[in-house]
């Protein structure tokens, strides 16, 4: 089974990217606050500068990606285990033109994840709703994803984290979805 991110859409408003100022959840903030703390004052901070044993706290949520061509793909490098449960699949290793999103703009989506850290230099917080076809129920989710550099002025890799709820929801409040070939057939 795998889980949709799904946009709501309000009745004259187009889809939503679900950016948000900062987090509800506490280790999301958590994990952007080690960012700015590593970046410190330089444009961006390195990929060494998280050892494996600092993202011990967000072990499973992890999310690493390379950015290729300067944003126009991105590589998942690694992919959380609970992410991966989860979503019941694992990208890990592939380009994400490559992966399978369903139809409309799913994958535009998914780059604009990726592609707004390199873009801003600066961590971009999502918070949304996600259909899990496991159980077709409503959960939330959180993330963050940061702009890391291996040279320390270009944003070549992705950091972040990625929280599911574990609380069956209500669907948002006055949204509709738009089905976009993501969800099987009954």
């Amino acid at each position: 089974m795998e889980a949709i991110i799904r946009q709501p859409l309000m009745a004259s408003e187009p889809p939503v990217n679900d950016i948000v100022p900062d987090s509800r959840h506490p280790l999301v903030r958590r994990f952007a606050g080690l960012w700015e703390a590593k970046r410190g004052s330089r444009p961006l901070p390195l990929r060494e500068d998280f050892p494996f044993e600092e993202l011990a706290p967000w072990f499973g949520h992890v999310l690493i990606m390379d950015v290729i061509d300067g944003g126009r793909d991105f590589r998942y490098r690694m992919i959380g285990t609970t992410i991966t449960q989860f979503l019941d699949r694992d990208y890990s290793g592939r380009l994400v033109s490559e992966c399978e999103y369903g139809e409309g703009d799913a994958r535009r989506r998914i780059e604009e994840t990726f592609r707004q850290p390199v873009i801003d230099g600066r961590p971009v917080f999502r918070s949304g709703h996600v259909v899990w076809v496991a159980d077709k129920t409503w959960r939330t989710y959180d993330s963050v994803h940061c702009p890391l550099s291996r040279d320390g002025a270009a944003a070549d890799l992705t950091i972040g984290v990625l929280y599911f709820g574990s609380v069956a929801q209500s669907a948002p409040p006055g949204a509709s979805f738009r089905n976009e070939g993501l969800l099987p057939d009954d």
